[in-house]
């Protein structure tokens, strides 16, 4: 399926649904749009799931990780080398989105998308680099356009595989020294 046919099959939500989930939010015990931000988080659910009472028993956080050429302008207080090092600690469960995770009821699912490692004999990690580390951006483009279709292709693979497992709540976060 090709990166056009994968976006247009991504169907709006239902937006009268906002409305309805607004109403029993509402009718809570709690002064009207108390919640802030949560009720618009709610909302969305409601009208992404399509029922008012969602049902996410299984969840997902998906930790894409990837090394970052412009490391080599100094932009990160940090060493390119972290990243891998931060990727044993997502798998060995001492990260703070293991926390998070664990208390949501959530699944931490690693990908190496793009270290400039092997890791060699590492349980749990699921291997779908494209790339060893993206090119400086500094100094040219980080990523052909190729390479950041196969990405965004893998997570789509990823959120199917892991929907035909029964999984219905999808997070998505991701790891490399010099991301932002």
């Amino acid at each position: 399926m090709s990166i056009e046919e994968r976006l247009s099959s991504i169907k709006p939500v239902n937006k009268d649904l906002y409305s309805a989930a607004q109403r029993r939010l509402d009718n809570l015990t709690k002064p009207p749009g108390s919640l802030g931000r949560l009720e618009e988080f709610a909302r969305r659910l409601v009208a992404i799931y399509g029922t008012e009472m969602p049902d996410m028993p299984k969840k997902v956080v998906f930790t894409f990780a990837g090394d970052h050429g412009v490391a080599e302008e100094g932009v990160s207080a940090y060493p390119s080398e972290v990243t891998r090092q931060m990727v044993y600690n997502f798998l060995s469960g001492g990260a703070g989105i293991n926390v998070l995770a664990r208390h949501a009821g959530a699944e931490v699912v690693v990908v190496d998308i793009g270290v400039a490692h092997d890791f060699d004999d590492c349980d749990g990690l699921v291997r779908k680099k494209v790339v060893y580390g993206t090119k400086n951006m500094a100094k040219g483009p980080a990523m052909t356009r190729e390479e950041a279709i196969r990405c965004i292709e893998t997570g789509a693979e990823l959120a199917r595989e892991y929907a035909g497992r029964g999984f219905r709540a999808f997070a998505t976060g991701e790891m490399g020294i010099a991301n932002t």
